[in-house]
């Protein structure tokens, strides 16, 4: 008695926690808007706002609809008692029934009903073994009906979790593989006797857990019977959905109908059978807030998930309890002569036990088949990590190390044992079904073979989309050809493993000395390839000529910076504070007007470094390399006599795509590598989900708080890069230098320096975060960024200042490219090429400070900067570099006062958009069919209309024709020194921190 009150006290804290919860979400740390800020007296007034008449009608409904999911219940009871040659009265039954609901209104989920059930059942019958098989049977009935109901509403509602269509068809798979599992196993009760009697039990509760295996095999004859019972358990539930529209009905909450009713009820269903609250109480609140809260309204949607409660609870408790009185059990003699009668007219119960010899029989096959599935996933995963191992080193560039090659056979075995022992018991459900087992040798082969097959099809899917289509999607024909060539790859898996573990495997000891082996001599075979094809370190090649001249060059790069969030850019009314920016901007000519050639990194840095449009460089995709081909301004530089020294900070302009081509020196400040793997092995499909996997874990275990350095290094550790550069005795002094520096603070994560190691990353919070939630604090931590950086950017030049470098040397501040904060409708960047995305900061201070604080409104470019530094160099610009030099050849006299237009270009996750301005006017086109749900044609006044928000397209306006010719003029003189593409594959660190920054998939 004393552990049922304890626990009962539990409970009640709990439900009384989840009112907390839901009513003051900030006692436990929340924001007060978590579930809308509804408070009790808001669903109180709902509830004077319906009309009497109405709450009378539907809450009558309701009660009637829920009372009639309560006799489908009753009739499955008496059904799966039947089943077991159990005969109990209907009308006993029924009382049993709603006093167990009057029971259980203060206990958890369902427990309250069920055990008065199996108590007053085991009392009348006598068999409490049979009544406990017959509620355990009744409880999976109820999990598959529910779990099917949920597959079949899940979709009504899904846009509202906020999730893509690929989630939803994971989800949809994952309900159908446990409805298809349960319904079959539930059809086959042999398999549970088996399960049941296999798995070790304690010789005290052996004879107890052979009889429950026995009374689950008696409805091995009823399977018509069991079909029924599914179909009543849907109807116990789809009863309760229909109750939760009538109490929806109500009160007539607004925006909220049928749809989103059989889409939330099911969940709800789910949290209120297996949460621990008392009656459901609070989880059932919770649950339709925060589903339908953004339609119905959080207070309506409180309010009538409580009169929920009223309904199913309160009515059947109230019914027990007349009940109560009144139900008298018959006499022994008569419930004796009842089961006497029942059980003649049951089918025999004889051959149900099973054997000691069976069991252990049954007991050698599915060790021998869990066996084959652990080696065969250490074999075969091995072999799946060389592969894409040696598919993706094929494909890099500026490798320093190949530990790929043994860490991918090491990683990839670990990881797909745990696959192959699921495939393992999948093989062996299906054996139970058939009552047939295949052999140690076959359940090794097989499932080898379905590991290859299944790794070449999703793995070579990926890779394929990812690396040769430029992430969009295959052609139906090319998917058929891949999945043919996977069919293939799992056959030649199949038979030779089979056949091996025939010959070496006679054992379950040498065949999993045998599988190990050969897992080994895969990683040792990978091991030796790292060390055989380790590329040399390039010594740095570097001639410094005597007739090298012009001033020294920096170049400093702030990643994601917008240049309306700078003081020098709004005249003064900028949030950030940022006096080492505007020092500089005092000391440099400052361009109003600069826009970037794309909206995302990799494209945008290959435009600053070549002077080329992103379709003539054609690093234009995530797995884009720098084409050997494009001749970048740095090339040119170091090739006249200049150092060039370059810290490169985003993952995406790593050394692997190249970007390092020109540079002596080029450095990637990577974040730390993972589970031992190396640059080699970042972009492995593995090494993604591992990282992300420990990413969000480690994230968990610390309160949610974020490492920076996971994702980037900060702008401490970038200027200390490059003032220790400055003050190494390998830099040579005797000839002028090109420094790159690259800053990403104002990239997400946005870091919160206000409460440190809180911060917001695109990967954890998806593309469309609450607006209401999300828009002004994010606004807060990225200005927080911009001060945060521009602190260490004035270090730099403070220490450039100390050592005698600042007033000779050119230096160009700029971003790669802006960032949304939902000003048309989303966030981040890299999805549009409005003026927040590649409207940026450029700055120019000249040797000797010249032209010191000019302003030029002229139209300015990426593009151009290339050909501008070569200048200021004294070298002529690469013939295919497309921009022109901002300077005349006096190097002080502005040029770009020409008419020149911005022509900006994006082919990123599925979009491809191209855009052209001009000081007054702005064209935009984009694909059908892209993510973000762009129009096809885009036209703006942005003299008039500098936000972009009257959308002037299909108005017939000269401008527009005038616009598209433009833009095909532009695209025609970008194409005409494009190069080959090269794609590359990115290593599995690279790629798991393209993903942390956003930048995965």
């Amino acid at each position: 008695m004393a552990k049922r009150i304890l626990l009962f006290a539990v409970k009640l804290c709990v439900t009384v926690a989840l009112f907390v919860l839901l009513f003051r979400p900030e006692t436990f740390f929340l924001p007060p808007d978590q579930f809308g800020g509804v408070k009790p007296g808001h669903m109180l007034q709902e509830l004077r706002e319906a009309g009497a008449h109405s709450i009378v009608f539907w809450l009558t409904f309701a009660a009637v609809v829920k009372l009639s999911g309560l006799f489908c219940g009753m009739l499955r009871w008496r059904l799966l008692l039947k089943g077991q040659g159990l005969s109990i009265p209907f009308t006993y039954i029924a009382r049993s029934w709603f006093i167990g609901r009057a029971v259980g209104i203060f206990l958890p989920g369902t427990i309250g009903l069920d055990g008065y059930r199996l108590y007053d059942s085991s009392l009348y019958t006598g068999e409490v073994i049979k009544c406990t098989t017959v509620i355990a049977v009744e409880k999976l009935i109820g999990f598959v009906a529910l779990t099917f109901l949920v597959f079949v509403t899940f979709p009504l509602g899904f846009a509202l979790l906020k999730i893509n269509v690929v989630m939803l068809a994971i989800i949809l798979l994952v309900l159908a593989a446990f409805v298809t599992v349960a319904f079959i196993a539930l059809l086959n009760p042999r398999v549970i006797q088996v399960l049941v009697a296999v798995v070790p039990t304690p010789q005290a509760i052996r004879n107890k857990v052979d009889k429950l295996g026995a009374a689950v095999t008696a409805y091995s004859g009823s399977r018509t019977n069991l079909i029924a019972a599914v179909f009543l358990g849907l109807g116990v539930h789809l009863a309760t959905c229909f109750m939760y529209f009538g109490t929806m009905m109500s009160i007539r909450a607004a925006n909220t109908g049928l749809a989103d009713i059989l889409f939330a009820s099911p969940l709800m269903i789910y949290g209120t059978v297996l949460g621990p609250s008392i009656g459901g109480e609070g989880i059932r609140e919770i649950v339709f807030v925060t589903l339908l809260g953004g339609k119905s309204g959080a207070a309506s949607a409180a309010t009538f998930a409580h009169l929920g409660w009223w309904v199913g609870e309160v009515v059947p408790f109230v019914i027990g309890a007349l009940l109560l009185p009144f139900h008298m059990r018959p006499s022994k003699e008569a419930v004796q002569a009842k089961l006497a009668e029942a059980r003649r007219g049951s089918q025999s119960r004889e051959g149900l036990h099973l054997e000691p010899a069976a069991i252990k029989a049954y007991r050698d096959k599915l060790i021998d088949c869990a066996l084959g599935g652990v080696l065969a996933g250490l074999a075969g995963g091995a072999v799946v990590g060389l592969a894409e191992a040696a598919w993706l080193t094929s494909r890099q560039a500026g490798l320093t190390e190949l530990v790929a090659y043994w860490w991918a056979p090491l990683a990839y075995g670990t990881v797909f044992a745990g696959a192959g022992l699921g495939l393992a018991a999948v093989l062996s459900f299906v054996s139970l079904i058939v009552d047939r087992f295949p052999s140690r040798a076959w359940a090794f082969g097989i499932c080898h073979g379905l590991i290859l097959a299944g790794a070449a099809l999703v793995i070579g899917f990926f890779r394929y989309r990812q690396d040769i289509l430029g992430e969009h999607n295959p052609s139906a024909g090319q998917f058929l050809v891949l999945a043919l060539l996977a069919a293939g790859i799992g056959v030649a898996g199949l038979l030779p493993g089979t056949f091996f573990m025939r010959l070496a495997g006679k054992t379950r000891a040498r065949a999993a000395l045998s599988a190990a082996v050969i897992f080994l001599m895969w990683a040792v075979a990978g091991a030796i390839l790292s060390a055989v094809l380790k590329p040399e370190a390039k010594a740095a090649a570097f001639q410094a000529k005597d007739g090298a001249k012009g001033p020294n060059i920096i170049l400093i790069a702030v990643d994601t910076l917008r240049a309306d969030y700078l003081k020098a850019y709004t005249e003064g009314k900028a949030v950030a504070e940022t006096p080492a920016i505007d020092a500089l901007r005092a000391d440099s000519v400052l361009y109003q007007h600069a826009f970037a050639q794309s909206s995302w990194t990799k494209a945008s840095f290959a435009t600053i470094f070549s002077g080329m449009y992103p379709e003539a460089h054609s690093a234009v995709q995530k797995d884009s390399a720098l084409p050997d081909s494009v001749t970048t301004f740095p090339e040119i530089l170091r090739d006249a006599g200049y150092f060039t020294e370059g810290f490169a900070n985003n993952a995406n302009i790593a050394p692997t795509y190249n970007y390092g081509q020109g540079f002596v020196e080029y450095r990637y400040l990577s974040p730390d590598y993972l589970f031992g793997a190396g640059q080699s092995a970042e972009k492995m499909t593995l090494y993604k989900i591992l990282r992300e996997v420990y990413q969000k874990v480690m994230g968990r275990l610390r309160g949610d708080r974020i490492n920076v350095s996971d994702f980037y290094q900060p702008a401490e550790r970038v200027t200390q890069e490059g003032l220790d550069w400055l003050d190494r005795a390998e830099r040579p002094t005797d000839t002028p230098f090109f420094l790159f520096l690259h800053y990403m603070d104002p990239h997400d994560p946005y870091m919160d320096h206000q409460d440190p190691g809180v911060g917001y990353a695109r990967v954890r919070l998806g593309l469309n975060p609450s607006v209401d939630t999300y828009r002004e604090l994010f606004k807060r931590v990225y200005n927080g960024e911009i001060e945060y950086c521009d602190t260490h950017i004035g270090e730099l030049l403070q220490g450039l200042k100390d050592r005698g470098l600042y007033d000779d040397s050119v230096i160009v501040f700029t971003a790669d490219h802006g960032e949304e904060f939902c000003e048309h409708g989303g966030w981040w960047h890299g999805l549009t090429l409005y003026d927040e995305q590649i409207g940026i900061p450029f700055m120019i201070k000249l040797p000797q400070n010249q032209l010191a604080g000019e302003t030029n409104t002229n139209i300015t470019r990426h593009v151009d900067l290339a050909p501008t530094l070569l200048q200021f160099a004294g070298l002529d610009r690469a013939p295919a570099m497309q921009g022109k030099s901002l300077f005349q050849a006096d190097n002080v006299t502005h040029a770009n006062g020409d008419g020149r237009v911005v022509y900006s270009h994006l082919d990123f996750e599925g979009i491809l958009l191209q855009a052209v301005r001009t000081p007054s006017t702005k064209l935009i086109k984009a694909n059908e069919g892209n993510k973000r749900n762009l129009k096809p044609v885009e036209l703006y006044d942005v003299a008039s209309d500098p936000g972009e928000t009257a959308n002037l397209a299909g108005q017939n306006l000269p401008t527009e024709q005038e616009m598209f010719d433009l833009i095909d003029q532009m695209q025609a003189a970008a194409l005409e020194n494009a190069v080959e593409p090269e794609l590359i594959e990115t290593p599995d660190d690279l790629k798991e921190k393209l993903n942390a920054i956003g930048y995965g998939g």
